[in-house]
């Protein structure tokens, strides 16, 4: 197995006027973990482009320092040859796939190194076995959640059977349960040696199997710690650093269904849906959001809550059923969803045009976009391409838009997928907003420190089984 070491690193993006890395140094050694955290936009993902090769093969700019994997200088190798040393989980997986099905996708980086067939379908088969995604190898990638993405992507790179393994918040879409099995496949990848580095926000899965800590702030390294001195910090010491609880969260929820009137809210009736026919996706009899509350909507990978996104917000049609607003037909004009992939709601030119793309001028000049940039801790990135921002700065980046858009409902999908400890505050105090301004809004999403700051209540969808019986959602409240 391998090491990889950046030493004395300063790295400025091309068209950049300051370094989003400032004289930064990294061991990660074979057998370890070593983790990566601090706020979005800290440069945590651009170390790890350091070691994958992205920078600056790829990300090009003015690079000093050295970056090595083992004996092998990564600026100085070959792209394709550093394949065979580092393969990459990447934040969004959808960018990373090249095929159209799960298995295709397996045995593409293998097929492209020239490993023999038979070694490709036993690789597969054993990863495949071991993250649990057996049932779907014969699915097309497109039709995946967004957290069964993310295991194909885990296991994509696992097949490649390379020394160093890197993990680009990879728990970004994943239910608690799907989080378990990614914990246990980082100790078996650590037991087995390799070297592991992750960047992440939500930090407390893999207390325990942590070795070393590296805290970003604004491109510098401001804390390094080992694993154990890391989760000893006081809550106060993590909060200063802009970090995530350190320890597990349950949702905060009492078991009871509230009187809510149907004409108060966005009422669900009889809706069906399905991606293949007798195999349906939805089977919801009746379900209110309620006007003016924030509702979480739970549940494990594949369960169907980005479907029922889509379809509230007209990007699919339900085979039946009836939505109405406050006892009224409704109408996806009426609302707003943040998606999961915030690169395909972005296409302006700069930050600050994004903000109001596509209004007329008389709605642009309603929007007072500097207070909504700095109210989402954009506002010094103005002038930037959106698509040059980190994950978690253009998730904030699509709800400034979403508020300026004035919807009467709002569809948070893994709003928090990307940020830390100060940014999903302020993500929760966005939602509170919206809904004491009177709108639906609903956020789907795993994280149970969002639930906890900013839902009223939780609908838990699970996943239809396909003989066709039908799961109720179980509506949770929670008093504030």
């Amino acid at each position: 197995m391998l090491e990889a070491s950046a030493k004395d690193v300063t790295f400025t993006y091309r068209g950049s006027s300051a370094p989003s890395l400032t004289n930064i140094s990294i061991t990660a050694k074979p057998g370890q973990v070593t983790l990566l955290c601090g706020g979005s936009g800290s440069g945590k993902t651009t170390v790890l482009r350091l070691f994958n090769g992205l920078v600056p093969h790829f990300h090009a700019g003015e690079l000093e320092g050295s970056v090595r994997i083992e004996s092998q200088s990564v600026p100085h190798s070959n792209f394709s040859a550093l394949a065979t040393s580092c393969a990459t989980v990447f934040q969004n997986p959808r960018t990373q796939f090249y095929t159209t099905e799960v298995k295709q996708e397996l045995a593409f980086g293998s097929e492209n190194l020239g490993i023999e067939p038979q070694i490709i379908i036993d690789r597969i088969n054993h990863v495949a076995t071991k993250l649990s995604i057996t049932p779907l190898l014969p699915r097309l990638v497109w039709q995946l959640s967004g957290g069964q993405m993310q295991r194909v992507a885990c296991a994509a790179a696992l097949c490649n059977d390379t020394p160093v393994i890197i993990f680009d918040e990879p728990t970004a879409n994943l239910s608690a349960d799907a989080i378990d099995d990614l914990a246990n496949l980082i100790a078996a990848l650590k037991a087995d040696g390799h070297t592991v580095i992750i960047a992440e926000h939500r930090v407390n899965f893999i207390s325990g199997l942590v070795d070393d800590v590296y805290c970003f702030k604004a491109g510098k390294i401001v804390a390094h710690k080992c694993g154990n001195d890391f989760y000893n910090m006081t809550d106060a010491e993590r909060k200063e650093l802009g970090l995530r609880s350190l320890t597990p969260v349950l949702i905060d929820q009492q078991l009871h269904v509230p009187s809510q009137p149907k004409s108060k809210g966005l009422h669900i009736e009889g809706l069906r849906f399905e991606y293949q026919r007798n195999k349906p996706v939805l089977d919801i009899a009746d379900l209110c959001f309620p006007t003016g509350k924030v509702t979480a909507l739970t549940g494990t990978n594949g369960a169907g809550k980005t479907t029922l996104a889509r379809i509230i917000c007209g990007l699919e049609k339900a085979k039946t059923g009836s939505i109405k607003l406050n006892g009224k037909r409704f109408s996806p004009k009426d609302a707003y969803i943040i998606m999961q992939d915030p690169t395909r709601q972005l296409f302006s030119d700069t930050v600050r045009d994004e903000v109001t793309l596509g209004m007329s001028k008389e709605a642009k000049e309603k929007v007072n976009v500097k207070a909504l940039l700095e109210q989402l801790d954009l506002a010094e990135h103005q002038s930037n391409h959106p698509q040059s921002l980190s994950g978690g700065q253009r998730q904030r980046l699509v709800i400034a838009t979403a508020l300026a858009a004035h919807k009467l409902v709002y569809i948070f999908d893994e709003p928090t997928s990307g940020v830390g400890y100060n940014h999903l505050i302020s993500i929760s105090q966005v939602m509170r907003q919206l809904a004491d301004n009177g709108a639906v809004v609903i956020v789907i999403t795993h994280d149970a420190e969002l639930i906890n700051e900013a839902a009223d209540s939780v609908v838990k969808l699970d996943p239809l089984p396909y003989d066709g019986s039908t799961p109720k959602p179980r509506l949770l409240d929670r008093f504030r």
